[in-house]
C-alpha cells in the first residue's frame, strides 16, 4: 500500500465502512457516495481502485481480467486475483 497515496485535501471528503470481520475497509465520498477505492478482504494487503476515479494519464498501461463476482469464492480461487495487486520489485525493492 505504500504506492497508493491520496492527494490534496482529499482525506477529507471520504469516510470507510466495515463489517463482519472489519478487515475489508470500504471507503467512499461522503459528497457523492462513490467507491473509489477499497481494501478487499480477500486480499488486506492490495487495494482495489476503481478505474474510473484515476484522472486520465496517470497510468500508462492497465490490465484487465476477468472475475466471475456471481460465484466469487470459486472465482477467487481460480483466477489468482491477489497477485494482481501485489507489489512488484519497482515499487518493493528488497
Amino acid at each position: 500500500m505504500a504506492s497508493f497515496e491520496l492527494i490534496g485535501d482529499s482525506k477529507e471528503f471520504i469516510t470507510t465502512y466495515t463489517f463482519g470481520t472489519h478487515t475489508a475497509k470500504h471507503t467512499f465520498c461522503k459528497v457523492c457516495g462513490i467507491t473509489s477505492f477499497y481494501i478487499p478482504r480477500s486480499n488486506p494487503d492490495g487495494i482495489a481502485v476503481t478505474l474510473r476515479c484515476v484522472d486520465p494519464g496517470t497510468l500508462a498501461h492497465v490490465e484487465i481480467k476477468c472475475f466471475d463476482g456471481q460465484n466469487w469464492e470459486d472465482s477467487y480461487e481460480q483466477t489468482g486475483i491477489t497477485s494482481c495487486s501485489k507489489a512488484t520489485d519497482e515499487e518493493d525493492p528488497k
